[in-house]
């Protein structure tokens, strides 16, 4: 599932294409794709709008409008966001369209179905449930060492566990949990409660630095195996520094990778 990097990317693309277009009009080929919405609705509430701001908020996309509404997108597995000009071949597995006067498209795809698009009368991002419940973003200031600290002495479970539930951190899921361990040293199946206070603030400098490095790549972390455990999660894969080859362990139903060498 694509996570803060992922989103972070997929929003300046959108923001780089589609803000200050006049919609056209809407065609959403396959409505499973809809929440909190439908396809007249979508149409009513967006065509003749224009997209005003687009901004990320966990792993969501907040695409704001001209009248005082937030289309919210969520990409699932497989969603993805392709701009085509008039004339241009439709991707595949497009499943909402939205269509701009000057002759461009944006296509949602989702092979999976496993994204969702919604959109909410409100400026408020408190009125949408989804964002409501989420906790501080990982790489706002405003997340300090003593919020983490908390975090982490909070909850007595793993570190690969805590990391991920939205409520408490927001936007990092199963490969940036396991990125920020490794790079911090940590086994990402170790108790809180075993964490030292270095373990602790080393963690949270490199979950800081982790994220920070992979928005600046655009999350495309492939060309860089020999610095980043993501590339290198799967079948046959070795560690960046040792070599060794990596460990891979199920914790709480979700499947972590590690170096047994390097992370104690």
């Amino acid at each position: 599932m694509p996570e803060l990097p992922e989103v972070e990317a997929k929003r300046r693309y959108l923001a780089a294409n589609a803000l200050g277009r006049k919609i056209d009009r809407i065609s959403v080929p396959d409505k499973r794709i809809l929440d909190n919405t439908t396809p007249t609705a979508l149409s009513r509430g967006l065509k003749g709008a224009c997209f005003t701001d687009a901004e990320r908020r966990a792993k969501y996309l907040l695409v704001r409008t001209d009248r005082n509404s937030i289309l919210l997108i969520h990409f699932g597995l497989t969603g993805a966001l392709f701009f085509r000009e008039r004339g241009e071949p439709k991707p595949r597995f497009s499943k909402a369209e939205f269509y701009f006067e000057d002759g461009y498209c944006l296509h949602y795809t989702d092979p999976r179905l496993f994204g969702k698009i919604a959109l909410y009368e409100t400026t408020d991002d408190d009125d949408i449930p989804e964002i409501a419940k989420l906790g501080p973003e990982p790489l706002s200031r405003g997340f300090t060492f003593k919020m983490f600290n908390d975090v982490i002495r909070g909850h007595k479970t793993t570190l690969h566990q805590v990391l991920m539930v939205q409520e408490l951190i927001s936007g990092i899921g199963n490969e940036y949990s396991d990125e920020i361990a490794y790079q911090a040293g940590v086994r990402p199946d170790r108790m809180t409660t075993s964490l030292s206070d270095a373990e602790v603030r080393r963690l949270y400098d490199k979950m800081k630095w982790v994220l920070k490095q992979a928005v600046n790549l655009n999350a495309e972390l492939d060309g860089w195996a020999d610095r980043f455990l993501i590339p290198n999660r799967g079948k046959d894969g070795e560690c960046p520094r040792t070599h060794d080859k990596l460990t891979k362990k199920t914790i709480a139903g979700r499947t972590s990778y590690f170096c047994p060498t390097c992370q104690k």
